[in-house]
């Protein structure tokens, strides 16, 4: 559960004055945060928190003038984030800052400290504060900074509180990279290579699976089962396999990721979303702020490849990729959404990887030494959560500590139980101690090493690479009410469904893409054949969507909110919010026109899903009076 949010009155660090400076959002992981703060009042993800040691006898006041240093060095840490007049994210670097150092002390203080969502429209996105100990700890808004980020202050605010300390100079760079100046070069030099990056994603996002799990029925809420696997085997085989020249840690491990799942789901090609830092670029390597984004990485696992193999198809796939990242977040996701409703195929939450692994010192191992003889000291815990930042459909992360390999997984459990979750992290443990012992691993043999692989039933098919449960499509359909019978079948490895209706093909693509699925993955059929109860039949895909005007005042109101905000002319409801014109920037001045005519009930990532603006109209609902409808603005956080 998210902290109550603290009184703006007793947040630590306040600006002073009008803004020193303003200019655009830098693209990365912040424009994602700032939609979300524009439309729902906070950010989607936790606050970054640390404590930083003071040293012994450093008075209060020169801990005080430490941060103050801090405050002045990196402009994200006295930044507030708004909107310019276009609508378009806008960032406010403010000269004077006042900050406080209150004390923290008590599990519950330091709860509220550390958690508590930002109003980052008029405050920094950062606090400060001493804890029991006197040591120093500070909080600051996914928006400010991503790991990376938060990682520089804390280097930042060590190296000064000792130079202060030991009465000498901190050993700090002189020229710090701002993130305005960053942003600027993004739309003005660099937009040749952001406009370049994107046409390619545009062109590869049409081969991305649409999910790793099996496609099949969700439930929305539903828990996330999570596997903790600590495994002394595991640090020692990366120890042993980082030797290979050119391998580094997170690529090996990465690697084993992709075998395991392969194994584990029976596939052939992988799609996962790697977190990737963006610190390539001398511009942004020592930058504060928040500029990570996610790479699409898609590895060929066809022909049962070996572990080197593998290894050498996913390097092969990250330098591709890695070469086409400087593309606009938002921009992307907006192609990224076309895409979708073309190819009919949505997946609510995210499935990513993420290791920290290199740059770790690793402990050499003598020749001749055997990981497996360290399997029995392995321990795995399964629990399961459900709060506001478990998000993802799949996620596999890993971290080394004192040796130890920690390998975690977050699945939705709508998809599988504990076993399986348990079964993924061992199998990718196993998969990297047997392929360090070997030299190499073949596919056979790591097939071998899974205890209980998730394999399909009879009413099952894999179709473009992604295993779908026919009576799940097959069922939903029949729950359309004008739906009188269907069929969805696999054919030549497509699927086609058999309908008995007066609806059109686009109707019931856009009702499959409109379900509810959790964080589990929708898709609709290749194609349609439609049975009407006159004896007709007709046959379409459903990709082509016909002028369709608005019927009723909530599809009125959509309708106009949608033109209104982003000057579009009559779009046709048939369409969804991006293939007709919308702007993701814009989506925050959609809800609140909307709040304006009187409805709520959809969010932005309504207005980001595959789903037509008359599906999406009929979510809508009447806010009420006007006190009723002031109440729903202050809510939602959704501001002009």
């Amino acid at each position: 559960m998210r902290a109550n949010r603290l009184d703006p009155a007793e947040e630590p660090v306040r600006v002073s004055g009008v803004p020193q400076r303003t200019g655009p959002l830098q693209s990365g992981l912040s424009q994602l945060e700032w939609l979300s703060y524009r439309s729902g009042g906070h950010g989607s993800l936790p606050n970054l928190s640390w404590v930083v040691t003071v040293p012994d006898g450093l008075p209060d006041d020169a801990v005080s003038e430490v941060v103050s240093t801090l405050l002045l060095r990196h402009e994200t840490l006295r930044t507030t984030f708004d909107a310019d007049a276009d609508g378009r994210p806008r960032q406010n670097v403010h000269e004077y800052v006042v900050a406080a150092l209150p004390r923290v002390e008590g599990e519950a203080s330091r709860h509220l400290f550390a958690e508590a969502p930002f109003d980052v429209a008029s405050g920094p996105p950062v606090r400060f504060g001493r804890t029991a100990d006197g040591d120093l700890i500070f909080s600051i808004a996914h928006i400010a900074v991503d790991g990376t980020g938060a990682w520089i202050v804390v280097s930042d605010l060590t190296e000064l509180l000792a130079a202060r300390a030991q009465g000498r100079e901190a050993r700090l760079s002189a020229k710090v990279p701002q993130p305005i100046d960053r942003a600027l070069h993004e739309r003005e030099g660099g937009r040749r290579r952001v406009e370049s990056a994107l046409g390619y994603w545009t062109r590869a996002l049409g081969d991305f699976p649409v999910t790793v799990l099996p496609v099949s029925r969700g439930r929305p809420g539903a828990d996330v089962v999570r596997a903790d696997l600590e495994s002394p085997a595991a640090g020692m085989a990366l120890a042993v396999l980082q030797r290979k020249p050119g391998a580094t840690p997170a690529s090996i491990f990465t690697a084993a990721v992709y075998a395991a799942l392969a194994v584990q789901f029976g596939r052939e090609r992988l799609g996962l979303s790697l977190t990737w830092s963006f610190r390539e670029f001398p511009a942004t390597r020592e930058m504060v702020a928040a500029v990570f984004r996610d790479m699409p990485l898609i590895v060929d696992l066809a022909g049962e490849p070996s572990f080197s193999e593998v290894l050498r198809r996913l390097q092969k796939a990250v330098l591709l990729a890695g070469r086409h990242m400087g593309f606009d977040v938002l921009e992307f996701h907006e192609s990224a959404g076309r895409i979708e409703a073309e190819r009919g195929g949505f997946l609510p939450g995210p499935e990513a990887i993420s290791c920290t692994l290199d740059g770790i010192e690793w402990e050499d191992t003598e020749p001749g030494s055997d990981p497996r003889t360290m399997l029995a000291d392995s321990r795995v815990s399964i629990e399961r959560t459900n709060g506001f930042a478990d998000v993802c459909n799949l996620y596999i992360s890993a971290y080394a500590e004192e040796g130890r390999l920690h390998i975690h997984s977050r699945i939705d459990a709508s998809v599988v139980g504990a076993r399986d979750s348990a079964g993924l992290v061992k199998l990718i443990e196993a998969i990297l101690v047997h392929a360090s012992v070997s030299g190499d691993l073949t596919f056979p043999a790591a097939e071998s090493l899974a205890g209980d692989p998730w394999r399909p039933d009879a009413r099952w098919a894999r179709v473009d690479g992604v295993w779908v449960d026919l009576d799940f499509l097959t069922g939903r359909l029949q729950e359309h009410p004008a739906v009188h019978h269907a069929e969805v079948r696999e054919e030549h490895d497509r699927l086609t469904a058999f309908v008995s209706t007066d609806l059109e093909p686009w109707e019931l693509r856009d009702f499959l893409l409109s379900t509810d699925n959790g964080r589990n993955a929708v898709l609709s059929p290749h194609h349609f054949v439609i049975r009407r109860p006159d004896g007709d039949t007709v046959a379409g895909s459903g990709v082509d969507r016909p002028m369709l005007a608005p019927r009723g005042a909530a599809e009125k109101a959509l309708r106009d909110a949608v033109a209104e905000a982003n000057d579009l002319a009559g779009p046709t409801m048939a369409g969804t919010y991006l293939t007709v014109g919308g702007r993701l920037h814009l989506a925050p001045r959609v809800l609140s026109l909307l709040l304006d005519s009187g409805f709520e009930g959809i969010a932005v990532m309504d207005l980001r899903r595959p789903t037509s603006l008359v599906a999406l109209a009929g979510r809508l609902r009447r806010c009420g009076d006007a006190g009723v409808l002031r109440e729903a603005r202050a809510t939602s956080g959704v501001e002009h």
